[in-house]
């Protein structure tokens, strides 16, 4: 009983959070902040729901804010932590290197799981409370609170499937009588059921194109999701099916509207409209506390002496060898290719602003950088702390790279390299793919499967899917072990990595949550 109190007033302390960060976006929302309301209070007014909703956006949005933004992204082939990073936060460089220090202790995985955490619990206490008024409402009501749900369960969905593909198994929680509660924890198949029928609720009952507010989830977000649940999950729970992933992609791609960008270098730059291909993205601008920090993280010290220089930053996640050199030298990029110079920066002389290396930071100050977060906005203006371009989640080009998959499991494997060569990669060329850069549609099924996961760095790095990537099709150990300079020194990576440790903190404080439910290995 005292564990249920504590959860309760989890919920209303963290209800008043919601509210107030809601309020902080004039621009959408044009509403007072209401910081005394209990959950019953809450919910007696259908005019209070979408600020709370919109309250869990912000939380999910801040798991792409500062150094918790990328901790996800550290550990891959893709990128890695630098060198001074590791060698002062040895929790930290526990993230690439797979060492004694990735345990159930970790700092930075107990703050990956606990910034999710309160969202997958409010969605499933907002679902509950609407899905209670839903039978005494009029119709007009009625098509309010549906659409809510729809909202509350994408929520829902999206961040237990974050946690489910990193963690496996979780304790999920329930409403009892208005009172949260958490299980102990179920089995990936029973968390991944849960997700399921999420996102199909979701899907149901989400608009496609939302007004004037473009945070609002829609079904297109939660169909892409979905697919890729589908194409993602542990085979051993039944719910590893390409032929359902192939069907939510097919249907995105014949009635969603969506296309690519005429050119690539356009994704990045925040005065054009990439609409067209953003199904999911987090908002943001160069105004605190609506800024991101990306730019902090993944730009280089060695130019962070003028603070304004939009290119500066500290070094936390930088790209592997393997991502950024070319083919011809054992890495990734091909000779044309449009997309490796908007990705990664090589040149670090920014006008007038030249860079300094700082003795004792390491020797990767002027090694290539990520260059997608880079904001030219405030170049010279403000500093590069202010970085606040658009983060995308699920991108058409996304989809399509999906779909291919799911075509080549299918035996389609030309249909599947049509895709790619036709859409990805012609883009990927100014427009114009040269005959040398085509696929060939006579390929293996084998050989398409390792084609595409670099193809899938060259068109997402840094986006945020790597790891997932190389859970999925498990290729975690082995590519991470070649091609991350931490994990390759450290030689310690083995498959019981694929999961992370479950917090210690989670299983002392969850009643119903025992120490042998932790992740094996750890």
């Amino acid at each position: 009983m005292i564990k249920k109190q504590y959860y309760r007033i989890f919920g209303i302390v963290s209800i008043s959070l919601l509210l107030i960060l809601a309020a902080c976006e004039p621009e959408f929302l044009k509403q007072d902040p209401q910081t005394s309301l209990s959950t019953e209070q809450l919910f007696e007014s259908l005019d209070n729901v979408q600020p709370f909703l919109n309250g869990l956006y912000f939380k999910w949005r801040s798991t792409r804010v500062n150094r918790k933004g990328f901790f996800l992204m550290l550990g891959t082939d893709e990128s890695q932590q630098g060198e001074y990073q590791v060698a002062t936060d040895a929790p930290q460089a526990g993230l690439d290197k797979y060492n004694g220090f990735l345990d159930p202790e970790n700092k930075p995985v107990a703050e990956l799981w606990n910034i999710r955490w309160p969202i997958v619990v409010q969605a499933s206490e907002a679902i509950w409370h609407l899905e209670s008024k839903l039978p005494f409402a009029s119709s007009d009501d009625s098509l309010k609170i549906n659409n809510y749900l729809g909202q509350a369960h994408f929520y829902k969905a999206a961040v237990l499937f974050e946690l489910a593909s990193y963690w496996g198994g979780l304790p999920m929680p329930s409403i009892d009588n208005g009172d949260i509660i958490l299980s102990g924890r179920k089995s990936a198949a029973e968390v991944y059921g849960i997700i399921e029928e999420s996102f199909l609720t979701a899907i149901d009952l989400l608009d496609e194109k939302p007004a004037n507010d473009p945070r609002i989830p829609t079904t297109w977000a939660a169909r892409a999701l979905l697919g890729k649940l589908y194409m993602s999950a542990d085979e051993a729970t039944g719910y590893r099916d390409f032929n359902l992933a192939r069907d939510q992609f097919n249907y995105i791609r014949d009635f969603g509207g969506f296309d690519l960008v005429n050119n690539f270098a356009d994704l990045w730059d925040p005065d054009k409209n990439t609409s067209k291909e953003q199904i999911y993205t987090f908002l943001f601008n160069n105004i605190w506390p609506d800024t991101n920090e990306a730019q902090w993280y993944t730009g280089s010290r060695a130019c962070s002496g003028n603070p304004t220089n939009a290119i500066g930053g500290y070094d936390l996640v930088l790209p592997t060898v393997y991502s950024r050199t070319d083919i011809s030298t054992g890495g990734l990029w091909e000779e044309g290719d449009l997309r490796k110079m908007e990705s990664i920066r090589y040149n670090f002389v920014n006008g007038d602003m030249t860079p300094s290396v700082y003795a004792g930071f390491g020797e990767d100050q002027l090694l290539p950088h990520i260059k997608k977060y880079e904001d030219f906005r405030i170049n010279g203006l403000e500093s590069f702390y202010y970085s606040g371009k658009n983060m995308y989640y699920v991108r058409y080009a996304d989809v399509l790279l999906s779909l291919a998959e799911c075509l080549n499991e299918a035996g389609q494997t030309s249909d599947a390299v049509d895709i790619v060569n036709n859409e990805i990669r012609n883009r990927a060329w100014g427009g114009t793919l040269p005959e040398e850069a085509r696929w060939n549609a006579g390929m293996s099924q084998e050989e398409f499967r390792t084609k595409i996961m670099d193809e899938r760095i060259r068109e997402l790095c840094f986006e945020g899917w790597r790891r997932f990537d190389l859970i999925r099709t498990g290729k975690f150990v082995e590519l991470i072990s070649e091609r991350n300079r931490w994990a390759s020194e450290s030689d310690m990576i083995s498959d019981i990595h694929m999961r992370y440790p479950i917090p210690n903190v989670e299983i002392k404080q969850n009643p119903n949550f025992n120490p042998e439910d932790q992740n094996p290995g750890y």
